[in-house]
């Protein structure tokens, strides 16, 4: 089965996905998959074929690496989350900076604490 990271990868790559499968006439197929990746990681496959199938390159999650020793800071203006615990989407917001829309749950992703980033 797929992991979160997976799924993260996806749910930022969403909006590219619906605007070449719209251009396509495909919207119908990316929503449905959409629908059932709300629930089901098992679909990840099918999205990297479609995703294939429309030139896109790769899509999955990536690593940043931390340095050794340091403990991460704490955000100045928060940290955000997928809204639904879904993935491991996370994003720092920038001061006056709009907080992102989770692309899969079509809302915008939820503040939290670093405490709760358990990775």
């Amino acid at each position: 089965m797929e992991g979160r990271g997976e799924v993260a990868a996806w749910c930022e790559a969403l909006p590219l996905l619906r605007r070449i499968a719209a251009a396509q006439g495909r919207a119908d197929e990316v929503a449905e998959l959409v629908r059932r990746l709300r629930t089901d990681r098992g679909v990840v496959p099918q999205l990297d074929e479609l995703g294939r199938q429309f030139g896109i390159p790769g899509v999955g999650p990536r690593s940043v690496a931390g340095v050794p020793g340091v403990a991460p800071g704490v955000p100045v203006d928060g940290l955000f989350v997928c809204p639904a615990d879904r993935c491991d989407r996370d994003w720092v917001r920038a001061p006056g900076v709009a907080t992102p829309e989770c692309h899969l749950f079509e809302e915008p992703l939820a503040r939290t604490t670093p405490e709760r980033r358990t990775r």
